[in-house]
């Protein structure tokens, strides 16, 4: 299989082999764990699963590889989608008037 691939898949394979002997170690599972506790640009899953992505579009997979930080974003509540609170309300009729005599007094200054 390895013969058919191309040396960036290659070396993602070993990176993915690796994780997952890591993974068996009690202490790498609680630095994975403590880093998916922390705000972070990208972390060590959203890594794994781009990896496997582009591994899957190597062997002719139709796969679209995304970028590690959607994964996280995907994988995390940072990108959940945003409430709509509606429209803001508008301005009250008198604020052009208190921006005039600020400005008013600044100037008088």
């Amino acid at each position: 299989m390895e013969e058919n691939l191309g040396p960036e898949a290659i070396q993602a394979l070993d990176v993915l082999d690796q994780h997952k002997r890591a993974c068996q170690d009690r202490y790498y599972r609680q630095a994975l764990k403590r880093e998916s506790m922390k705000a972070r640009y990208v972390d060590t899953h959203s890594k794994v699963n781009s990896l496997k992505q582009m591994v899957a579009k190597e062997l002719e997979f139709k796969v679209t590889v995304q970028h590690p930080r959607l994964w996280y974003l995907l994988d995390t509540e940072v990108g959940g989608p945003i409430q709509n609170l509606g429209t803001p309300p508008t301005p009250r009729w008198d604020a052009q008037g208190q921006l005039d005599m600020i400005a008013d007094m600044i100037a008088g200054s």
